[in-house]
């Protein structure tokens, strides 16, 4: 009876693990189009960052917001890359956001400049 109870256990471990990794995340849902449609990029300059886990704890912060899509941040160039839904958040709350962990940020003028 103990074998049972430990076969049926395991199956259905086995089940929520496959449905984990393979369960319907083929489909994009209606938000994840709408997302995509409406989703800018900026480049930002960001000073004040000491080592790479202060990079990282800025790009875990800003991928914590409302709006963010995605964010990378390079210690070694400074830089902050950031894509987000304009209608959910602003350039301003993304640099203010940075600003209030204690770093200074600013949009990158050379690279606007260059695209043009």
């Amino acid at each position: 009876m103990e074998k049972i109870a430990v076969l049926s256990a395991s199956l259905f471990l086995i089940g929520g693990i496959g449905w984990f990794f393979f369960g319907k995340k083929d489909k994009k849902s209606k938000s994840d189009t709408d997302i995509s449609e409406k989703k800018e990029k900026i480049e930002l300059n960001v000073s004040g960052m000491h080592c790479a886990g202060c990079a990282a704890g800025i790009e875990g912060t800003l991928k914590g917001l409302e709006g963010i899509i995605s964010a990378s941040v390079n210690f070694a160039t400074s830089k902050a890359y950031v894509e987000y839904d304009p209608a959910k958040i602003s350039k301003e709350d993304i640099v203010s956001k940075i600003k209030e962990l204690g770093y200074d940020a600013s949009v990158d003028v050379e690279s606007i400049e260059k695209k043009s």
